[in-house]
């Protein structure tokens, strides 16, 4: 080879190696764009949410009460839950990562330029300043915005700061006997009233002085606690086993965790347990207007009672008006729509530890594609739980298969995929005691929910 030629596939060579790192190199970032989207993460939406449509539901309760958290600890750094960071376990996937970049990451991820920074976003979602304060007033706004038009007392108690327990709205000037009816706007701004925190978290008095302001009012009483959990003791699980005792049926507590405390969460799931008929949820699970929602439905309404004038052809309790699935079983559990609604145990499904099918599995699945091939009309949302043996990381990926070869299984036997969704939750929402292995045998399991489609 003559020189000449040598020098000349070298440089073509620098040539083609500079054009191809041209085409690769990392965009020029407007780190604005990224903060901006970052610091707005997981802030509720002024506008998203609206009064939850009642169209077919009646009031279930006519006072509530808020007891809302600014002591001390609410001044941390906003941390998200681990069921919001399950949600976001696979931005490593590029695909993921590059819609999600290009999604929240404004111009600066567009087109060519996402991937170099695909694999960066987690960088992204870092806000010192937005405080699990910050989050549980959004929170509290966008429960308020959620409520249906209903005549209702609503009032808010405050702990911690500006005194042990305030009385922050509701009663009338000059007797506090008498409240005022909830009003959306007044009660927004009282929330908004909420801007400092600082001192001990005295919920255990709280909840105490909640069960005296009730006590000359009639009618149901959902209490509603939104706190981080810390600085807590057992004296809160026995003020509301005490303010059950004191009202019965009439009152249902409702506990929402703020961050991700461990300790916090499982005493505010003992307190909602306290109250028998309320429920404890994650902050961060209500940020998704359809989850509000149905949190709304659950403390505040409840269905009105079919007129069964029309009949109820297959027995299920829900009139054929209202009935998606007009032949459903009568032994079979079914949901508001009359369509059923299957858990099967993924220990039936599969083998410990693994998310191949088992012959019986199969014979389970048959079940499902009956269902689906019944009701041509009829989508399916699978979603896949496990108990909590092993990591939270390592479950999420369980989970996520399981539900996977459940969709995979009816695909492969002809149903649309476009019919079915997937949700994967690790072991975030139990149906029974982790603490036990009876209990984590039911928490093991892929529930199968039917839907009319669009």
């Amino acid at each position: 080879m003559s020189k000449k030629l040598g020098y000349g596939l070298i440089l073509l060579f620098n040539i083609l190696l500079i054009w191809g790192c041209s085409e690769k190199k990392a965009p020029v970032v407007d780190e604005a764009v990224v903060h901006q989207a970052a610091g707005s993460f997981h802030l509720f939406s002024d506008t998203a949410f609206e009064p939850v449509d009642d169209d077919g539901f009646v009031k279930k309760v006519d006072n509530f009460t808020i007891i809302f958290d600014p002591s001390a600890s609410m001044t941390e750094t906003y941390q998200p839950s681990y069921d919001c960071v399950a949600c976001h376990f696979d931005y490593q996937n590029p695909e993921f990562s590059q819609n999600h970049a290009t999604r929240y990451g404004g111009e600066a991820f567009s087109g060519k330029e996402k991937q170099p920074f695909a694999m960066d976003c987690s960088r992204c979602h870092t806000n010192p300043h937005y405080t699990k304060l910050d989050f549980a007033r959004g929170l509290a706004q966008a429960l308020n915005k959620s409520i249906p038009d209903l005549d209702l007392t609503g009032t808010i108690r405050t702990f911690g700061y500006p005194a042990y327990s305030t009385f922050a709205y509701g009663f009338l000037e000059n007797d506090n006997t008498k409240y005022y009816m909830w009003d959306r706007k007044k009660y927004g701004e009282a929330l908004e009233e909420i801007w400092q925190a600082d001192g001990a978290s005295p919920l255990a008095p709280t909840l105490r002085a909640v069960g005296r302001d009730w006590k000359d009012h009639d009618g149901k009483i959902a209490v509603i606690i939104i706190t981080d959990g810390k600085d807590m003791d057992e004296r809160v699980l026995f003020a509301a086993r005490d303010l059950k005792y004191k009202y019965g049926d009439r009152v249902c507590i409702y506990t929402i965790l703020i961050g991700n405390d461990s300790e916090g969460r499982a005493l505010l799931e003992r307190v909602s347990e306290a109250g028998q008929c309320g429920m404890s949820v994650n902050g961060d699970n209500l940020l998704n207007q359809t989850n509000m929602e149905g949190f709304i439905r659950e403390v505040f309404l409840t269905p009105e009672e079919h007129d069964m004038s029309d009949g109820d052809s297959d027995g299920d309790g829900v009139p054929d008006c209202c009935d998606d699935c007009p032949e459903t079983a009568p032994e079979r559990s079914v949901g508001d729509n009359g369509c059923w609604n299957f858990v099967i145990m993924a220990d039936v499904l599969f083998d410990f530890d693994q998310y191949e099918l088992k012959p019986k599995g199969r014979v389970a699945m048959d079940q499902v594609l009956k269902m689906m091939n019944q009701y041509p009309s009829l989508n399916l949302h699978i979603a896949g739980h496990t108990d909590n043996y092993g990591s939270m990381e390592y479950n999420i990926d369980l989970s996520k298969h399981r539900a996977q070869t459940g969709k995979n299984y009816l695909v492969e036997n002809g149903i649309d995929p476009g019919r079915i969704t997937l949700s994967w939750h690790s072991y975030t929402m139990p149906v029974a005691s982790n603490s036990t292995e009876e209990g984590r045998a039911l928490n093991r399991r892929l529930e199968f929910k039917f839907n009319k489609g669009n």
